[in-house]
């Protein structure tokens, strides 16, 4: 089976490589991970992934990749058992919660990718009883679980990423040279700190043909988080189960392949979730959860000291109401994979994402191509946003815009010129709360809302231009957080995911208000909508 991840940094397809280049599977590696010499956000995203490792960047986070950039990946790479090349890859992108898991091959599975495993398996001195036959069967499975006992792994019998790394199978590994020997000595590679929990055998991992319990138990799962199967609960994983597997990865927002992998089986509880860290801990993995947090624009008082107290407990509870999620300030699983705490989160940016100057282009082909685009950020930074687009809300309505977290009473500008054509006042029951409709020539609008206070001279019916203050952060109406919700309507139309636009511009790490420019054109001569 061939695992095809949409990345951040775009889509790719890895197949596993073999100990030996002579059964090599083919390697396609992604032309959108960044590489020496490369300017602009997906190096600024490599860069603070990085810092938030606690890996120090010469340079800082500047969207530049030199050499100060390439020896910070050749640090993290090596402390992850990886060759220290310095050149970003699947493997380095996945660990450091920037793309989805390589692929890696799993019961049931058969083909090169399976035969690379086996291959290097018997590199090992591990013997597979049957052969290299390419099938991922119980031999397989007894032998993987050789290897990880001789190499103080834990002895599961599934390729996770530490173990694959370990037999030299994903990009950027180096093949097992040490023989096997029954020892529980200390892993020659450095597992990733939070996936280091009891997962459940392969047996618990249903695969498409299979027609048994644990098939019900996985559409009883899916069935109990909100996911129609069907055909019911019938123990068959057919077409059906698959669509419905493929429904709740695309909810919880991990790579949507349709197949139960350890992190799916996980969200669903179908396996125990890893050991995360909670309050009352201190020590590195704390301090990673906390650099994190900082890294997503987040206050955590004191710092990251590596301490799990209120101060950190606070910071989750905000980045959760931000994502929508429940509000606990208890680092969940849901919580840990959307914060990148632990890796497996699908981004949903364009597969085109610039690398040079940030000039936004519409990727989405449902932006016409003469609509109106933002040209300004709406917010004044310090600030903070990620792609919640149809996430759920409330009232089983969809996110139809992007949250920006900031303080309250930060500056909220005007993203293009154009007028205000509605203005909305906070009352009871409001969702949107004090809100402004900013609306362009062409008809593109582009909604703000839950502002504290509007600006001096952005009243109904006012011409505005890119840059200028319209409004003021704010928690009006159905918000539980000073965070300015931003929606684009090209053409006047629907609500088209206005994410992939700003995110070229994001200025959040920015204090400096921008330029404005003087409208080029006669704003439109039309009646202005009351309220």
């Amino acid at each position: 089976m061939t695992f095809v991840a949409s990345s951040a940094w775009g889509a790719t397809t890895v197949h596993a490589a073999s100990a030996h280049s002579s059964a090599q599977p083919s390697t396609k590696k992604a032309s959108t991970f960044p590489q020496i010499g490369d300017r602009g956000q997906t190096v600024r995203s490599l860069q603070q992934a990085l810092v938030a490792q606690g890996i120090s960047v010469t340079g800082g986070v500047d969207g530049i990749f030199g050499q100060g950039t390439s020896n910070a990946v050749k640090t993290f790479q090596s402390s992850k058992g990886l060759t220290s090349s310095g050149v970003v890859n699947s493997t380095t992108a996945f660990l450091l919660g920037l793309s989805p898991s390589p692929a890696l091959p799993i019961l049931g599975q058969r083909g090169a990718i399976v035969t690379a495993l086996q291959q290097a398996l018997t590199h090992a001195s591990i013997s597979v009883r049957g052969g290299i036959d390419g099938i991922f069967g119980a031999a397989t499975t007894n032998a993987v679980s050789a290897y990880q006992t001789s190499r103080g792994l834990t002895a599961t019998g599934v390729v996770d990423i530490t173990t694959a790394i370990s037999l030299g199978i994903v990009e950027g590994s180096a093949p097992s040279t040490v023989q096997s020997t029954p020892t529980t000595t200390s892993p020659t590679t450095t597992s990733p700190t939070t996936t280091a929990a009891p997962i459940a055998t392969p047996s618990s991992f249903p695969v498409a043909g299979d027609n048994n319990d644990a098939v019900r138990a996985l559409q009883k799962a899916l069935i109990a988080a909100g996911i129609s199967v069907k055909g019911g609960v019938d123990g068959r994983f057919g077409s059906g189960t698959t669509a419905a597997v493929t429904s709740f990865q695309q909810n919880m927002r991990v790579a949507a392949t349709g197949v139960i992998d350890q992190l799916t089986a996980q969200l669903l509880g179908l396996t125990p979730a890893p050991t995360l860290a909670k309050i009352g801990d201190s020590g590195d993995v704390v301090k990673s959860l906390q650099n994190l947090l900082i890294a997503a624009g987040l206050t955590v008082k004191g710092g990251a000291d590596g301490k799990f107290g209120n101060a950190t407990k606070n910071a989750i509870t905000a980045f959760q109401k931000a994502q929508g999620l429940k509000a606990t300030g208890i680092l969940d699983l849901r919580t840990a994979v959307y914060i990148g705490f632990i890796p497996g989160l699908a981004a949903t940016t364009p597969t085109t994402t610039p690398t040079t100057t940030p000039t936004p282009t519409p990727t989405p082909t449902t932006i016409p191509t003469t609509a109106t685009l933002p040209t300004v950020f709406p917010v004044l930074g310090p600030c903070w946003f990620t792609d919640t687009w149809q996430a759920p809300r409330s009232g089983g309505r969809q996110h139809e815009g992007v949250d920006i977290i900031a303080k309250s009473g930060t500056p909220i500008y005007a993203v293009a010129n154009g007028t205000i054509t509605r203005v909305f006042l906070d009352r009871p029951g409001s969702l949107g709360g004090n809100a402004i409709r900013l609306t362009a020539l062409d008809g593109t609008y582009f909604h703000y809302a839950h502002l504290s206070a509007f600006a001096d001279g952005a009243a109904l019916g006012a011409t505005v231009v890119a840059g200028q203050v319209i409004g003021y952060i704010g928690s009006t109406g159905s918000s539980s957080t000073p965070h300015l919700h931003f929606e684009y309507h090209p053409g006047g139309g629907a609500a088209t995911n206005p994410y992939p636009l700003i995110k070229p511009l994001d200025a959040c790490k920015s204090t400096t208000p921008p330029t404005t420019a003087a409208p080029t054109t006669t704003s439109p001569a039309t009646t202005v909508p009351a309220a």
